[in-house]
């Protein structure tokens, strides 16, 4: 029963067309049933475990055509105690750029990538269901960040190295998350060694903190 919401939409948010995600997740049940991890209240953007236990990532414009989406290309992911880290980044204006790893391996799937402006604005975000607390994750996340607008080849792999050590364990992205572009994100989850769950929802980047609903625990 727990998840994030906003409340609001994140402060500084605009519309455009590029954008990041890195997030680390462990899935600890509901095999074949949707998952959110990330979603806006208007699903005009959203990172979800499929019912086919594919990962998807899309996005729309105002009008909700879609423009941006890009999933695993192989294997589903069910539940495990191995802890995955998703790592996808986005320029609808240069073809070919967008991608997709799962722990530093490219399952990148596209099935739309149009040149068009994705509606990143909304009334309410919601981190680990949608905003009316529907299709919650079963599961633990870790260090959630969420950068509308700015963007990395991940191709490249020093580029990946910024979230993602070549030892497979996470990367120093900095206090507010500013290391891998040296912008701090919209958002930018994580518990610090020692602190409270709760503090999970005092966003470290500038968009502004999330509410709880239910309780949070250390996974």
């Amino acid at each position: 029963n727990d998840y994030l919401a906003r409340g609001a939409d994140l402060t500084g948010n605009a519309d455009g067309k590029s954008g990041i995600v890195s997030v680390w997740l462990r899935l600890d049940g509901g095999d074949d049933t949707a998952q959110y991890l990330i979603a806006d209240a208007n699903l005009r953007v959203y990172l979800v475990r499929e019912s086919s236990n594919y990962f998807n990532l899309r996005g729309f414009t105002s009008a909700h055509t879609v423009t941006l989406g890009l999933g695993t290309s192989t294997g589903g992911y069910t539940a495990s105690a191995t802890w995955l880290h998703i790592l996808s980044s986005w320029d609808l204006a240069v073809p070919g750029s967008g991608k997709l790893y799962i722990n530093d391996v490219d399952k990148t799937n596209v099935t739309t990538y149009l040149d068009g402006s994705i509606d990143y604005t909304s009334t309410n975000w919601g981190i680990g269901a949608r905003v009316d607390g529907v299709n919650k994750l079963r599961g633990c996340i870790a260090a959630l960040y969420f950068a509308p607008n700015q963007y990395l080849d991940f191709s490249v792999p020093s580029n990946r190295r910024l979230f993602i050590g070549s030892d497979g364990k996470p990367a120093n992205v900095g206090t507010t998350g500013e290391v891998p572009t040296g912008t701090a994100p919209l958002v930018f989850l994580s518990v610090v060694d020692g602190a409270a769950a709760t503090t999970f929802a005092t966003n470290k980047g500038t968009g502004g903190n999330f509410s709880i609903t239910g309780s949070l625990d250390i996974g």
